[in-house]
C-alpha cells in the first residue's frame, strides 16, 4: 500500500514551529506567570462585579421597602431577613411589593448594561486585539467597572435616589462589562498554550480560579453587611478590587501576541465584518463550520440558564418560605460556586480519562437541569440545598464550548472567534437577565419557581443540542474515513485507486482527496 506521509509530516512541523514560535514570546516573566496575572485580573474583575450585585440587590430591596413603606418594622440586616412567612399578613404583601419593584430596577439595569454602545465595543474589542495585542484591550472594561462601583458606591454613602444607578450600569455597559474581561482572558491563554488538552487543562484552572474568588466573595458579602451594619463599605470594597486590577494590567501585565500572528490593520467596518467570520461557510479549514453553528447555540442556552440565576436567587431566599438573612444567602452562593469549581476540576480530571470535551458539556448541562428543577420545586432549607449538590459542574457549559470552538480554530483568527462569542454572551446575558426578572416579577404571587423551571428548559434544549453535535461528529468521523481513497499496487506495477488503475504517476504526495 503506498500513502505518502510527506504532505501530514510537513503541516504538522509547521504547526509544531508556528506554536512554538508564539508560545517562546519574550514576556519578560515565565509563561506561567503571565497566564497567572492574566487569571487573577479577571477573578478581581468579575469578583468586583460579583459584590456589587449582592450588595446593590439587597440595598435596592432595603431602600425600596423604607420609602415605599417607612413605618415598617422589617429591616434587612447581615443576620436578620426582613420577611414575613404568614401569606395573610399586611407585611407579607408589601414585601411582595418591594419583589416587583427590586425585580424591576433589575431589569432596567440589565438594559442599560448590556446597551447598544457596549455590544457594538465588544464586537471590536476581541478582534482589534488580533492588531494591535491583548494589553490595551484589557483597560476599557476594568475602567468602565471602575466607574460604576465608585458611583454606586458614593449613591449607597449620600443614599441618593435608586434610579441613579441605571445611569451608573449604563457607563459600565459602554465599556463591554466583565465580558469583556473573560473574551480578552481566553485569547490570552490561545497565545500562551497549544490547542488541545493543555489548552483546556488552563481553561479549567482558569474557571476554576474564578469559581474560588466568587466562592470567597459571596461568603463574605453577607458577614461585611453584617460586620459594617450597611452597605457603603462591601461597595467601597468592591471599587477597591477592580483599581487593583486596572493597576495590574497597565503596570504588569506582559503583551502576549506575538508580532507573527497579528493581522494588518483594517477600517472599523471591516473589523465589524470580519467578528461575524466565526458564522460563516469556511472560517474553519476542516469543514466544520457546522459545529461552530451548534456550539455557539449550546453556549447561548448554558448562557441563559445559569448567568441570571444568582440574581433571582437573592430574592427568592430573602422572603417565605425561606427568609434567609444576607449572611446566609452569602453562604449559600459562596457553597455553590465552591462546589461548581470542585466539580469543574473532577469532571475535566476524570472525563479527559476516558473521552472528550464534548462529554463534559453533555454533563454540565444534565446537571442544570437537575439542580434548577429542584431549586423550581422547593418548599424547605433541605430542598435548596439539594439543589446545590446537583449542579456540581453545572457551569462547564459555556467554558467547554468555549475550548472546544478554539480548539477548531486556526491561531490567527482566536481573537475573532472570542469576539464572535461575546456577542451573544451579551446579547443572552441580558436576555437571561430580562427573561429572568420579568418572570420573577409576573409569577411571584403565583408561583415563584416557574423561572427556575423555565431555565432548566433552556438546559434542555442544549442537551439535545450537544446529542446533535456528538452523533454528527461521529457521522462526520465515519464519512471521512469512507472517503480516504485507498492506493495499492497492481501486478502491472500501475497503482489502482478504489479497484480503477491510474496511468501516470501524480498521486504520490496525496493519500487523502
Amino acid at each position: 500500500m503506498y500513502e505518502s506521509e510527506e504532505k501530514p509530516l510537513l503541516q504538522a512541523k509547521e504547526t509544531q514551529r508556528d506554536a512554538a514560535i508564539n508560545l517562546g514570546i519574550n514576556l519578560g516573566m515565565p509563561r506561567w506567570l503571565a497566564l497567572s496575572f492574566a487569571i487573577f485580573v479577571t477573578s478581581l474583575h468579575t469578583s468586583s462585579f460579583i459584590l456589587s450585585m449582592y450588595v446593590m440587590n439587597q440595598y435596592s430591596y432595603q431602600t425600596y421597602m423604607k420609602e415605599k413603606y417607612p413605618t415598617s418594622s422589617h429591616k434587612s440586616t447581615g443576620s436578620q431577613s426582613a420577611c414575613e412567612l404568614n401569606i395573610s399578613t399586611l407585611a407579607y404583601k408589601e414585601q411582595v411589593v418591594v419583589q416587583k419593584l427590586t425585580s424591576e430596577l433589575n431589569i432596567y439595569c440589565s438594559l442599560a448594561t448590556y446597551n447598544v454602545i457596549g455590544v457594538i465595543f465588544t464586537l471590536n474589542l476581541a478582534t482589534y486585539s488580533d492588531i494591535y495585542g491583548r494589553k490595551l484591550f484589557f483597560i476599557a472594561p476594568f475602567i468602565g467597572t471602575l466607574l460604576k462601583t465608585l458611583l454606586c458606591t458614593i449613591t449607597i454613602y449620600f443614599n441618593l435616589k435608586l434610579e441613579w444607578i441605571i445611569l451608573f450600569f449604563c457607563i459600565e455597559g459602554c465599556t463591554g462589562t466583565w465580558v469583556s474581561t473573560l473574551s480578552m482572558a481566553y485569547s490570552v491563554m490561545a497565545d500562551l498554550t497549544e490547542p488541545g488538552k493543555p489548552r483546556t487543562f488552563v481553561i479549567g484552572c482558569f474557571e476554576t480560579s474564578l469559581g474560588i474568588a466568587a466562592f470567597i466573595v459571596s461568603m463574605l458579602s453577607g458577614y461585611l453587611i453584617k460586620w459594617t451594619d450597611g452597605f457603603f463599605y462591601p461597595s467601597l470594597i468592591s471599587t477597591v478590587m477592580v483599581l487593583l486590577g486596572l493597576l495590574i494590567v497597565i503596570f504588569i501585565l506582559p503583551e502576549t501576541l506575538h508580532d507573527s500572528k497579528k493581522r494588518s490593520d483594517v477600517s472599523f467596518i471591516q473589523n465589524m465584518v470580519r467578528v461575524t467570520d466565526v458564522y460563516k461557510k469556511g472560517f474553519s479549514p476542516d469543514g466544520k463550520q457546522w459545529m461552530f453553528i451548534i456550539l455557539i447555540v449550546i453556549f447561548m442556552m448554558s448562557n441563559l440558564a445559569n448567568i441570571a440565576r444568582p440574581q433571582i436567587e437573592t430574592l427568592y431566599q430573602l422572603n417565605s418560605p425561606f427568609c434567609w438573612s444576607a449572611v446566609r444567602i452569602g453562604w449559600y452562593g459562596s457553597m455553590r460556586l465552591g462546589l461548581l469549581n470542585i466539580g469543574n476540576l473532577a469532571m475535566i480530571y476524570l472525563f479527559h480519562l476516558c473521552t472528550t470535551d464534548e462529554y463534559i458539556v453533555l454533563a454540565s448541562l444534565l446537571t442544570t437541569v437537575v439542580s434548577l428543577t429542584i431549586e423550581g420545586l422547593a418548599t424547605s432549607d433541605f430542598m435548596l440545598y439539594l439543589a446545590l449538590g446537583t449542579g456540581v459542574g453545572s457551569s462547564l457549559g459555556m467554558a467547554m464550548s468555549r475550548a472546544i470552538m478554539s480548539r477548531i480554530t486556526p491561531d490567527t483568527k482566536q481573537g475573532s472567534v472570542f469576539a464572535g462569542v461575546a456577542v451573544p454572551e451579551i446579547v443572552f446575558s441580558l436576555v437571561s437577565s430580562l427573561g429572568a426578572n420579568a418572570i420573577y416579577d409576573a409569577t411571584v404571587s403565583i408561583y415563584r419557581g416557574l423561572t427556575f423551571f423555565i431555565m432548566a428548559g433552556y438546559g434542555f434544549i442544549g442537551i439535545i443540542l450537544c446529542l446533535i453535535l456528538i452523533c454528527g461528529q461521529k457521522g462526520y468521523k465515519m464519512s471521512k474515513d469512507t472517503t480516504r481513497i485507498t492506493i495499492h499496487v497492481a501486478e502491472n506495477d500501475k497503482p489502482v485507486v478504489n479497484g480503477y488503475q491510474i496511468q501516470d504517476q501524480s498521486y504520490e504526495n496525496s493519500h487523502h482527496f
